[in-house]
């Protein structure tokens, strides 16, 4: 029986340069290949050291969030011969990411003075495009022939649009890897579908491992985030809702067109920007010929979108009051919402609204930690100043509950798990609750680089 090797190419290990390379008998692969957000220049990369160049016979992509996609042309360019398989909807998505990822990198070089910026160009984006084979969901899709093959199979993850959990299975053994993964339904967007496999190796997220299970539906959390929408306007603030530009984004303007029909909040200007506005119109196209997603961009029109003031100032609330869904939704440095939080966060009448995970380490993980009378600084800005404002955290993320994977494994009784995507605290909780609850299966968290054999 072949033997089944991985390799976690994340140099910093936690949530970032999200990448395994996987060998499988014969066939070597890699699944994601994400920069990392904390890290820049070829830091920010995954460990492509691990393999000899020339070698994968294939690279997988779970999904076009950056973390996961944002590195492929840098491996692509190191495996010639590799093909590249995607869900069609990520397909379609990839190539306006990469060259979304170019343009910061392009900004980045010239602010930080990085040299090796871009780490590609868009000359090479279009070459991955020409690549890439888009994958139906629940199409099997053979590489090599007969007993010697590598089947691949794409299941809904229910995190974005074309987000996918993948299936590998060779001479009768299976890894079945689970990307991000949402069970829950979204306004746009159905939750993960997998059938019982029983694995040999699980692959399993592990974002919300350090959180506990949110109190209340889902449908109830947004019932409490309309209120507070409600309320700010109410008193003449405005929100800001930082978000994801792909899938976070889109989803909250589905859930305010939602409130604004059903009059749970009031009429109101709603300000969005920047490539969050351009994945709308690839939502469009991938709803209409590809049923992946319920959405359309007339919801712009209906919500009277429209892009905020450039002239946005730390500690000075913005003229045009209203709701703000900006990127990023970590408050990363030198985003839309990083500038507009400086400007809201001193004024006691708004409020900054969060409704996705946000690293610990980013301005918006520590903002979270705060509340009104503390002391935050930004850091890039150079403005510090004591909050007034109100913050607020909503538990709306596009990953499962903790609870509800360790159920998932249950279900698929693998007889192997591997824990990625997480920070130390969260693979520790899914150490102990996966070792406890399925006793039969063992559980491994190798650290970063660390090659394992089953």
């Amino acid at each position: 029986m072949d033997k089944i090797s991985i390799t976690d190419l994340n140099r910093q290990g936690g949530i970032g340069a999200n990448s395994h390379f996987i060998e499988f008998g014969q066939w070597k692969t890699v699944v994601d290949v994400g920069l990392h957000p904390k890290f820049v220049g070829n830091e920010a990369l995954p460990d492509f050291k691990k393999m000899p160049d020339d070698s994968l016979n294939v690279i997988m992509v779970t999904h076009a969030h950056l973390d996961h996609l944002g590195a492929l042309p840098a491996l692509a360019r190191r495996h010639p011969d590799a093909k590249i398989l995607m869900t069609t909807g990520t397909a379609t998505i990839a190539p306006r990411m990469l060259r979304n990822s170019v343009q910061v990198m392009k900004m980045q070089r010239a602010e930080l003075n990085i040299p090796e910026y871009p780490l590609y160009t868009t000359h090479e984006i279009q070459a991955i495009a020409d690549r890439i084979i888009p994958v139906d969901f629940m199409r099997p899709y053979n590489i090599g022939i007969g007993e010697d093959g590598l089947e691949v199979e794409f299941f809904p993850s229910g995190h974005i649009p074309g987000a996918a959990s993948i299936r590998l299975t060779h001479e009768g053994r299976t890894i079945l890897i689970t990307g991000d993964i949402q069970f829950e339904h979204q306004y746009i967007l159905d939750g993960a579908y997998t059938p019982k496999l029983k694995p040999d190796l699980l692959i399993t997220e592990t974002t919300r491992g350090d959180t506990r299970h949110a109190l209340g539906s889902r449908e109830y959390i947004i019932k409490h985030l309309l209120n507070n929408i409600k309320t700010t306007l109410d008193r003449g603030g405005s929100c800001l809702i930082p978000v994801f530009a792909l899938g976070r984004m889109q989803e909250m303007l589905a859930t305010l067109r939602v409130a604004l029909y059903d009059a749970k909040i009031p009429p109101c200007q709603i300000f969005c920007s920047g490539l969050g506005m351009d994945i709308v119109n690839y939502f469009d196209l991938l709803s209409r010929q590809h049923g992946l997603l319920r959405f359309d961009r007339s919801i712009i029109s209906d919500l009277n979108v429209r892009r905020p003031s450039r002239n946005i100032k730390p500690g000075k609330p913005p003229q045009e009051k209203g709701i703000y869904l900006l990127s990023s939704g970590m408050l990363i440095e030198n985003t839309p919402s990083y500038n507009l939080a400086a400007s809201l966060i001193n004024d006691p009448e708004s409020a900054i609204c969060f409704v996705g995970y946000c690293d610990p380490d980013t301005p918006g993980g520590q903002l979270k930690e705060c509340k009104p009378g503390d002391k935050f600084y930004f850091k890039t800005l150079n403005f510090e100043t004591t909050i007034k404002a109100e913050i607020h955290n909503y538990d709306l993320t596009g990953h499962a509950d903790r609870d509800e994977l360790v159920d998932y494994a249950k279900k698929q009784n693998p007889a192997n798990i591997l824990l990625t995507h997480g920070d130390p605290k969260a693979r520790d909780w899914f150490q102990e609750n996966l070792t406890a609850d399925i006793p039969n299966t063992t559980v491994h968290n190798p650290g970063p680089g660390f090659k394992l054999t089953l």
